[in-house]
């Protein structure tokens, strides 16, 4: 990080956005210092936040950490420049603190209310910051309401390491985006193939190398939200190289990303293992592999063997890629466990084993009992099953 430049995330930068002229609403500042709380609102959905949205010189103010969240931007703050840069899809805004005029895609725009610090927070006018971001802000001075409400086709996660990165999913058009390094301008990676149902979709992203990352889209649909599309992509050096989508029921499961770095893909029917320039070095069968013809989650990778879990019987099984021998490690449990995951469908079928590590041959997994309700927790050796 420069020594001049400070930068702050969206979680962690107030920026206050301001609704715009609320002449004639008859507060004054004492009258608004005694009124009751502004209520923010985001698509019909109100927002808690720790620093309250307020009402100076007929301007509503609101904390960017909630409003940037859900108007899906990235925020920057040079504290040497006293200028804010706010990226997000098709835009970029730079302000400076105590000026009416704004940037917006090289284009100077003016502003009535200029950006300001207040108790150590930098604050914006909201109406013309969510406009410029496309979403649209209604005051409810009645109610003391703001209500901003946006469109909902775009999707926004974040990979969350030492340089973070952010990515948008067009749920509309299946355009893929990122912000990387940290703090630049939205750039256009790829299109997803996914036809995406309703507005149920989350993002999650995690960073390989340098530039080199794997985006995993969740759709979630049907009622009630039983079905589930995994559409994972790799991504390096701003372009999106592959893509692959699972479909699963019933389950809702995160597949491993990567395998000591190199990105790792599945369509529920077949693991790829990925080049750098996104061939495949290795593919794996996973219907031959686990001895059943249906779609399999990948949720854990070794040196000599694969977790995998098919979706309908959903019993997590230890393979070896290589010889075929498996092990269902539910079978590792006590009687009334072994009986729920065997017998039981609700939610859904299977045991409730989670990989939460891999290290040196050893498995660790956790469970939930089914008599104590407590977490359990249990190792597993992969050289004593296969």
């Amino acid at each position: 990080m420069h020594a001049i430049r400070v930068k702050w995330r969206a979680l962690g930068l107030s920026v206050c956005l301001a609704v715009g002229s609320l002449a004639g609403a008859g507060l004054s500042s004492a009258a608004t210092a005694a009124a009751k709380p502004i209520v923010l609102e985001i698509n019909g959905n109100t927002i808690a936040s720790a620093q309250h949205p307020y009402l100076e010189k007929d301007s509503v103010y609101v904390p960017l950490r909630t409003v940037s969240t859900l108007l899906q931007a990235v925020v920057d703050w040079n504290a040497k420049t006293k200028q804010v840069s706010i990226y997000a899809p098709g835009h970029t805004v730079k302000l400076t603190l105590g000026q009416k005029t704004v940037q917006h895609n090289g284009q100077a725009l003016p502003m009535t209310t200029p950006a300001q610090l207040k108790d150590g927070s930098v604050y914006v006018p909201i109406r013309f910051i969510a406009q410029t971001l496309g979403a649209t802000v209604d005051w409810q001075s009645a109610k003391r309401t703001v209500s901003i409400a946006d469109d909902g086709k775009l999707v926004m996660g974040w990979a969350t390491t030492e340089a973070p990165a952010a990515f948008w999913l067009n749920i509309r058009t299946g355009e893929l985006y990122e912000s990387y390094p940290f703090a630049s301008p939205a750039k256009l990676t790829g299109k997803l193939d996914t036809e995406f149902k309703g507005l149920n979709v989350s993002l999650r992203a995690e960073r390989l190398k340098e530039g080199e990352f794997v985006v995993t889209a969740s759709n979630f649909f049907g009622e009630p939200q039983v079905n589930m599309t995994a559409t994972t992509s790799y991504i390096k050096d701003d372009k999106l190289l592959r893509q692959a989508e699972a479909s699963y029921f019933q389950r809702m499961t995160n597949n491993v990303a990567h395998f000591r770095w190199q990105p790792l893909l599945t369509d529920g029917k077949s693991l790829f293992l990925l080049n750098p320039d996104g061939s495949e070095a290795t593919t794996y069968d996973l219907p031959k592999l686990g001895a059943k013809d249906e779609s399999y989650s990948v949720e854990g990778i070794g040196d000599g063997y694969l977790l995998i879990r098919p979706n309908l019987t959903g019993l997590l099984t230890l393979v070896d890629p290589v010889n075929g021998n498996q092990k269902l490690l539910y079978e590792l449990l006590d009687q009334p466990e072994r009986e729920y995951a065997e017998k039981n469908d609700i939610p859904y079928r299977g045991d409730t084993l989670v990989v939460t590590g891999e290290q040196e041959g050893i498995i660790y997994l956790e469970y939930q009992g089914v008599k104590d309700k407590a977490v359990h927790k249990l190792q597993v050796k992969v050289k004593d099953w296969l």
